[in-house]
């Protein structure tokens, strides 16, 4: 049977985004006030005409008695011109251009295979804005692209096409200003690989060999899908897959470290074997490599044990003789144990071995001599089993037989006699 490998860690595909933050508008600065606040002087001139100098009364403009209190600067009031309600004069636009660079972890791939981007909080920077107000978006140069948050610097891709692809990353500040990194171009490949296999055609669960006749440049492992929910992992060394089959679906149980059956449904149909070959990049994407018919088996084998001439001796029983035949996918397994139960009760069944063992339960009878049954060999559809010594006079006798096609069709048969003669 297909031997069940451990299936590799495949690792999904997330790609990290994030928005940007809006930044504070900028702040204009305030400019000097529009007008200062006015004052007055403290003195008053006051110039007068006269036509003789004996009508002028010098006691009526003593400068001594001049009331000068109309016109005291302290009681001004300039809250008129208070210089802090002035509108601020508007600041000059930023025009000031984001700087920034990023890391690429391969510049060619397998599809498949995760290209990484990095650019930390060192490698991105604006005079005017703070870093997390800066918009960042990753274009992988094949109509995708990633958004990345203020606190995310790498962002992961894998190509599903092969192609050259410019990867760029523009960084945007809140005015609108916006980054020319230069960009870095990725070669993406589909590794070119080749598998046959030497049927076109199977029953369920029927046996087939697959050949690996070309591996690609540099791969050092590969994988197969094989349809039916297991996945083997293989050394690129390794050129020859013989004994694989399908016929149920699996699923890997990572408690018990092996494949279980899913499900109790049989495959059948037209099923497409998928390839993943890996280097130390990683794996590529699965590629249909071979295609198999998968055909229904619903025909069980046919079994009998032939009867002796006389099923009271012993002797008779010495050689057991049986035929086996399927029309479908072909014997699998055939298991054959005997019984016998001597006169005082005490219970023997044969084990693969070949040799009586006693029982004392049904769980011994399974444990001991059931589970395989004796291997017999089969030549042109016909079997037989020497038992070893210990059958005589006197004893219940039986002997069963049973067997499996490839397809897991059964078919069990039994006969039984009463010893009474050696």
């Amino acid at each position: 049977m297909k031997i069940r490998f451990t299936r590799p860690a495949v690792v999904a595909v997330a790609l990290v985004t994030g928005s940007a933050l809006v930044g504070s508008p900028a702040y204009a600065i305030p400019g000097s006030p529009n007008g200062a606040p006015t004052s007055q002087d403290g003195a008053a001139v006051t110039e007068r005409s006269v036509s003789t100098l004996d009508t002028i009364d010098p006691g009526t403009t003593d400068p001594g008695t001049t009331d000068p209190g109309t016109t005291d600067p302290g009681t001004t009031d300039p809250g008129t011109t208070d210089p802090g309600t002035t509108d601020p004069v508007p600041a000059d636009p930023d025009t000031t251009v984001p700087t920034g660079s990023f890391r690429i972890n391969y510049s060619s791939v397998w599809t498949g295979q995760r290209v990484v981007i990095g650019q930390n909080a060192t490698e991105f920077s604006d005079p005017v804005d703070a870093p997390e107000t800066l918009k960042r978006v990753v274009s992988w140069g094949d109509g995708t692209s990633t958004v990345l948050s203020p606190t995310t610097f790498t962002a992961t891709k894998q190509y599903n096409r092969a192609g050259n692809f410019k990867v760029t990353v523009t960084i945007t500040d809140p005015a609108g200003n916006v980054s020319a990194i230069p960009a870095k171009t990725v070669g993406v490949t589909i590794p070119a690989g080749q598998i046959t296999l030497n049927k076109k055609a199977v029953y369920q669960g029927a046996l087939f060999n697959v050949k690996i006749n070309k591996v690609p440049a540099g791969a050092k492992t590969y994988r197969i899908d094989w349809s039916d929910g297991s996945i083997s992992t293989h050394s690129a060394s390794r050129r020859t897959l013989n004994n694989a089959y399908i016929h149920y679906y699996w699923k890997w149980d990572a408690a018990k470290k092996t494949w279980v059956r899913n499900g109790k449904g049989r495959i059948s149909g037209v099923r497409a074997l998928k390839v993943s070959w890996g280097n130390d990049k990683g794996y590529a994407y699965f590629q249909t490599a071979a295609k198999i018919n998968v055909v229904k088996d619903t025909s069980r084998p046919t079994l009998t044990i032939k009867k002796p001439s006389s099923t009271n001796r012993a002797s008779s029983w010495k050689t057991i003789k049986g035929t086996v035949a399927d029309k479908g996918s072909g014997i699998r397994h055939i298991g054959v144990t005997a019984f016998r139960v001597t006169s005082t009760g005490k219970a023997y069944c044969l084990t693969p071995a070949r040799k009586w063992k006693r029982y004392y339960t049904e769980a011994d009878v399974q444990k001991y001599c059931t589970y395989s049954g004796v291997k017999v060999k089969v030549v042109k559809g016909k079997w037989s089993l020497t038992l070893p010594a210990g059958l005589g006079k006197n004893q219940y006798f039986q002997v069963n037989a049973w067997v499996y096609d490839w397809a897991d069709n059964f078919r069990g048969t039994y006969r039984y006699a009463t010893i009474t003669r050696s």
